[in-house]
């Protein structure tokens, strides 16, 4: 029996994933380190961060006690050289990963014989969504 011919969009796709994956659970793994390990490098002190969650207290609390207050959803674009910003970047990356590897399939349905543009337009919708999402513009 022959085994059957996986799509190039597909391979494109799930390449794409896996890589950026692997990148972003790097960076996720890397970034807590650096932050336990340079505590006054960081926007929020670890042990004192840990300590008040154990202690019971509310986000709000927490953030008006150690930053004097919360300071937006995309605080860590500005302070990416800070060890928790560098967690936030490997989450936002994990997360987004897909509008990439998106864009990508979308390009290699276009490319295929016979071209299948209904595949390659939903790709590039959902990937529109996720960049949207990303910068806090959808999803809200």
């Amino acid at each position: 029996m022959e085994k059957p011919q996986v799509p190039k969009p597909q391979i494109v796709y799930g390449t794409i994933i896996y890589w950026l994956c692997i990148a972003a659970a790097f960076v996720c793994t890397i970034g807590p380190v650096l932050a336990i390990l340079l505590p006054s490098s960081n926007l929020l002190d670890p042990h004192y961060l840990f300590y008040s969650i154990w202690q019971g207290s509310s986000p709000a609390e927490i953030w008006k006690e150690m930053s004097g207050g919360y300071p937006g959803a995309h605080f860590w674009i500005g302070r990416l050289g800070q060890p928790d910003a560098l967690i936030q970047l490997g989450l936002a990356a994990g997360c987004s990963c897909s509008g990439l590897a998106l864009l990508a399939a979308a390009s290699a349905f276009l490319r295929q014989k016979p071209r299948q543009i209904g595949w390659a337009l939903i790709a590039l919708v959902v990937a529109i969504q996720i960049a949207l999402s990303v910068l806090g513009i959808y999803g809200r």
